[in-house]
């Protein structure tokens, strides 16, 4: 036999071997452990995770809130700014019709103050014609009258020099028409 083998085995501690006492000793001892590290380390461990875990969701919510509010501002702010392009668009639009008005306005008053130059202009050269034609007659009939008091080398009177400048005017008047 071999004895070897039998006294490596004694050698090995055995882990159930002992007493009854030093089982309840290891028992409560654990026990006292377990409680200590309950009280002490993952009741406030386990506290700890739960108030981070309820902070994260809170924050999970409220992430989801504000983003909600955001999407929500924006499409506010989306619609607001297609109103504002529709009223730039209106008034632009006014803004061009009301220009054009006022350019057709004035274009039509300087037509109207041309005309108005061009009829005055027109007046006036007529007036200016009829005044130099007079004037023209009647200094024509003053040489007629003084060619021919000299050719006749006597002095007209009144009356004489009257019908001698009309019947002058009346022959200039049908040589020019």
């Amino acid at each position: 036999m071999h004895i070897a083998p039998l006294l490596a085995a004694d050698a090995e501690p055995n882990l159930f071997a002992g007493s009854i006492l030093q089982a309840l000793a290891a028992i409560i001892a654990f026990l006292v452990v377990l409680f200590i590290l309950k009280k002490f380390a993952w009741g406030p461990v386990l506290d700890g995770l739960q108030a981070r875990e309820h902070k994260i969701r809170t924050d999970l919510e409220n992430a989801e809130k504000a983003n909600a509010e955001a999407k929500a501002n924006l499409a506010g702010y989306e619609a607001k700014l297609k109103e504002a392009n529709a009223e730039a668009a209106a008034l632009v639009a006014q803004s061009r019709t009301t220009a054009q008005q006022v350019a057709d306005g004035l274009k039509a008053d300087a037509e109207r103050q041309i005309a108005q130059m061009k009829e005055r202009a027109q007046k006036d050269i007529a007036a200016a014609t009829e005044a130099a034609k007079a004037d023209i007659y009647a200094q024509a009939a003053d040489l007629s009258t003084l060619i021919a008091g000299r050719i006749l080398q006597r002095e007209l009177g009144t009356q004489d020099h009257q019908a001698l400048v009309t019947q002058t005017v009346q022959e200039l008047e049908q040589t020019r028409l």
